[in-house]
């Protein structure tokens, strides 16, 4: 694994850089991605943004979005290919090979295989955010408000607005120097939280309805069928943080979303309290994540991808909390 100076290093000696992040973007990869490819472009850099994924709507307000490219493969050639907040193939653009010398990895996930050479994974950094600000701060570019506010949004909401357990001091000096820097926290709050479209809203309520939750109480679920989708004119992009309401219900310790990606076909997202780590979970199952937050996508009917999760989440809790389980024996309530 490679340190800061070594990756500071290798980025003022490239000229074209290619940077990506995982799958369905969220504030941490986007904000993140921004961030560095402003301060690249300072330092003179040919920089291309390219991710599979089109960025969720809530994200729209960042300075510099719409240079993203999306779909793919990505084209081209480029001295050096970095990628933020994942591993190299969750980015869902390449099949191994890639179109650069130069390979980085730059993550928070502990689940990161650090597969390239050139990788630096923090995993006591509360965002990807935190660790760019380093990086940036390292290559001698002033943050402007343009890089303040992508920095301040990746930070903002992988760490829940300042509310999840993964909040450090070291995350609030940084956003405080991000706020001097010109980000408007209202800016990113009212755009994050407070701005939900009415299809968003709608979409919402019928997945509430559907809240399931186990025996014990201790484990939560909802699903979202693709006919929800057809029912409130909504998308997957709407669903941003819907397992986060899961999660506030009382007397819960993991919830779990079911997003159905293809007939037989569901992603899960899986957040915890802080008391059940969930990285070796979501690990064990394909995919992969935080302690307090991970996800994996599953094949099979609804009815066995639950039953899977479920009595796997319920497993974790028993051995992490060492209480009885009752949810791997199919008791669901």
């Amino acid at each position: 694994m490679s340190d800061l100076a070594e990756i500071i290093l290798e980025l003022k000696r490239c000229d074209t850089i290619l940077i990506s992040v995982h799958k369905s973007p969220d504030g941490d990869a986007l904000g993140s991605q921004l961030a560095l490819m402003h301060a690249l472009e300072k330092l003179k850099k040919s920089v291309t943004a390219h991710n599979l994924d089109p960025a969720p709507e809530i994200y729209r307000f960042l300075p510099g979005l719409a240079k993203i490219k999306t779909g793919g493969p990505a084209a081209g050639r480029y001295d050096a290919l970095v990628v933020l907040d994942s591993e190299p193939a969750r980015t869902g653009l390449f099949d191994g090979s890639y179109p650069a010398d130069t390979l980085i990895d730059i993550d928070h996930h502990i689940t990161n295989a650090l597969e390239w050479k050139l990788s630096w994974l923090d995993p006591e950094a509360s965002a990807t955010g935190e660790m760019i600000y380093k990086l940036i701060k390292g290559l001698g570019v002033t943050i402007d408000r343009d890089i303040a506010l992508c920095l301040y949004t990746a930070i903002f909401t992988d760490t829940g607005s300042f509310r999840y357990s993964n909040t450090s001091p070291a995350s609030m000096r940084i956003s405080a120097d991000l706020i001097e820097a010109g980000a408007d926290p209202w800016l990113v709050t009212e755009n994050v939280y407070e701005s939900y479209a009415y299809r968003r809203l709608k979409l919402l309520g019928n997945v509430l309805a559907g809240l399931e939750r186990s025996e014990d109480g201790r484990i939560a679920w909802v699903v979202i069928s693709g006919s929800l989708y057809q029912l409130t004119g909504s998308t997957a992009e709407d669903t941003e943080n819907f397992v986060n309401f899961v999660r506030s219900v009382k007397g819960v310790e993991v919830a779990v979303l079911f997003r159905q990606t293809a007939e037989a076909q569901y992603k899960i997202s899986m957040r915890s309290k802080g008391r059940v780590d969930l990285s070796g979970l979501a690990a064990s199952l394909g995919g992969g994540g935080h302690k307090n937050a991970a996800g994996c996508v599953l094949y099979g009917t609804l009815e066995e991808v639950k039953k899977k999760v479920i009595s796997e989440v319920d497993k974790a809790i028993a051995m992490q909390m060492g209480k009885e389980r009752v949810v791997g024996h199919g008791r669901y309530s």
